[in-house]
């Protein structure tokens, strides 16, 4: 595969003029940090002649963008807002930085509600966990995830901590569904179920199944996939009983329901079927908090692109004052 350059020097016409059309919205009033100026400190900190310096450049602009962007929001100063951007999947590390960014909030902020945006695919339950026990634990009362475009699986199970879960047309929640070795937890044991109902169908193949399971699964796996598939129920009913009043059903219902009542890991819980899981008390639609929640996403997620021209992947994690994380993408 050929390695793909991109530098300051290789923009496209297409791209300078999506630059201009951002900048047109981002005048530099009143020291207001300007769209364009944030994609050439990108470009400079990881196109080919990156350095430190340039790096903490970036940082500091996009900080301030994100702030400036939200900043006219009436309920923006009610919360203190942190943001898991992570468009792979949920590791130990990213409670390490949302703990991080929770205890460095000022002494006069600790009194806020706490206001999570959330964007994953998934990853492992136990950081799910501890990161929306964390949040709650440190929400002072409240504690809010927006959802401004996805929430899957074990982002799903981080989401069962809130109070409320924010949503809009786009939003997905999804099957809390463990990930073993990039494999969904309950699809082999669904696969074996479908497997025993063929048997009982054709009882002369059974020979033939038998022999097939033994090739393809080893023993010990089945009631590993199953153990984690109930531990991730228990883990979202602990932390749907945090809040338990405000739920539309009882906590053991609603995390049964996310763990074993869809069959496709990919399911789509929109917001009607996420209100008729949670209740109307916890789904809230199209509101101020949604509204930043959706705006912070529109801007990370274009500088995500732009990170991708630049051979990176890109993650956000921590508050509006983390940086952001750019890894180099490995040419194979």
């Amino acid at each position: 595969m050929e390695e793909q350059q991109t530098n300051s020097e290789e923009i496209s016409n297409n791209d300078s003029e999506t630059i201009e059309a951002n900048e047109a919205n981002n005048s530099p009033q009143n020291g207001h940090v300007i769209y364009k100026d944030v994609v050439k400190a990108m470009i400079s900190g990881y196109g080919k002649k990156s350095n430190e310096e340039s790096k903490n450049n970036f940082a500091e602009l996009l900080s301030k963008y994100l702030k400036q962007a939200v900043e006219g929001n009436a309920i923006v100063n009610e919360y203190n807002i942190l943001v898991l951007f992570d468009n792979t999947l949920m590791v130990k590390s990213d409670s390490d930085r949302i703990y991080k960014a929770i205890t460095n909030i000022e002494e006069e902020n600790k009194n806020k509600k706490l206001l999570l945006i959330l964007l994953s695919r998934g990853g492992e339950p136990g950081s799910a966990y501890l990161i929306g026990k964390l949040c709650r634990d440190s929400s002072n009362g409240k504690f809010v995830v927006v959802v401004p475009r996805y929430a899957k699986s074990a982002a799903t199970l981080l989401a069962t901590a809130a109070d409320e879960i924010h949503m809009g047309d786009l939003s997905e929640l999804g099957p809390i569904d463990p990930q073993i070795n990039k494999m969904p937890a309950l699809g082999l044991k669904n696969s074996i179920e479908h497997i025993a109902e063929l048997v009982q169908q054709r009882p002369g193949s059974s020979q033939m199944f038998a022999q097939y399971l033994s090739l393809t699964i080893e023993p010990i796996q089945i009631g590993y996939y199953e153990r984690a598939a109930k531990s991730a129920e228990q883990y979202a009913e602990k932390l749907l009983n945090s809040h338990k009043e405000t739920l539309g059903s009882e906590p053991s219902d609603i995390a049964f329901k996310l763990v074993y009542d869809y069959k496709d890991h990919g399911f789509v819980i929109d917001k009607s079927e996420a209100v008729n899981i949670f209740g109307v008390n916890t789904i809230k639609i199209k509101t101020p908090e949604y509204d930043i929640g959706n705006e912070i996403y529109n801007i990370l997620s274009d500088f995500e692109s732009w990170a991708d021209m630049l051979n990176h992947n890109f993650y956000f994690i921590g508050s509006l004052d983390s940086k952001p994380e750019l890894k180099k993408r490995e040419i194979n």
